[in-house]
């Protein structure tokens, strides 16, 4: 089977949790399939990031991309600029002509077998109308997310988060109706799916662990009264669940101990 796989970034290096998910799933379906890995790319990748792409595709397509640097003046004028925008930023942000017309051209010059959309935000960039069949590979419920960052927001942030939860529900109802089919993280996310955006066709694929990897290695004793927390910090909802552990959970353990 020949597959266009559709990315918003270069997965090395692979340290985030949706990185690892794609990473491990392309090695495997790699072995016996033919995968054309097309993404943006914004020059933040691995050195050896376009080389070691032969660990999980064949064919490796990239588009240029230059979004603002976060928290940079330019970062606050894009936010201000998508309060009359009709997407959400978080998938403004992605939004790509170039990419569009891009996919456009390998479908048509190219015999692929599907098209697989990994995460929601490359749909701002699919064309209408592609001629094979299509897979949104959703990682999230996205939201759903965003509603529950509206829950927990106060002040000015909470009518800010709560318009770009209306904005994503709607987008990701209208990106979710255009595919043949939507693979979710989760049996509760498909079912989500098929509540909230009236989906027939869902599947589900859980995440894994590669417990080659993580294995005892038999060199190092156990320290007592130590956690380890492995997720990235640059994503709102693992801040929000520290900030929660710290001040609700971890007192009692202290307490208890």
């Amino acid at each position: 089977m020949r597959i266009l796989w559709l990315k918003t970034e270069l997965l090395h290096p692979v340290d985030k949790g949706g990185k690892i998910r794609t990473y491990q799933m392309l090695r495997a379906i790699a072995r016996d399939h033919e995968v054309t890995y097309l993404t943006l790319d914004d020059g933040s990748g691995a050195p050896d990031a376009r080389e070691l792409a032969a660990e999980y595709c064949s064919r490796l397509v990239t588009v240029p991309f230059s979004p603002p640097r976060r928290k940079s003046p330019a970062f606050f004028l894009a936010l201000a600029g998508n309060l009359f925008s009709r997407l959400p930023y978080s998938v403004q942000r992605y939004a790509s002509p170039t990419m569009k017309r891009r996919i456009a051209e390998e479908v048509a010059t190219s015999d692929y077998d599907v098209v697989v959309c990994d995460f929601l935000f490359p749909a701002a960039s699919m064309p209408a109308g592609l001629a094979i069949p299509t897979v949104l590979f959703q990682h999230n419920v996205e939201a759903e997310i965003w509603r529950r960052h509206t829950e927990v927001a106060v002040g000015p942030r909470k009518a800010y988060f709560g318009l770009q939860w209306r904005r994503m529900r709607r987008f990701e109802r209208e990106a979710c109706a255009r595919f043949d089919r939507v693979i979710a993280v989760s049996a509760e996310d498909a079912e989500t799916f098929r509540r909230e955006y009236g989906l027939a066709d869902v599947s589900w694929v859980p995440t894994g662990v590669d417990v080659d990897y993580f294995s005892r290695s038999g060199t190092r004793q156990r320290e007592p009264n130590h956690l380890v927390f492995t997720g990235s910090m640059d994503w709102m909802p693992n801040e929000d669940g520290i900030v929660w552990f710290v001040r609700q959970v971890l007192p009692r353990i202290r307490e208890t101990v």
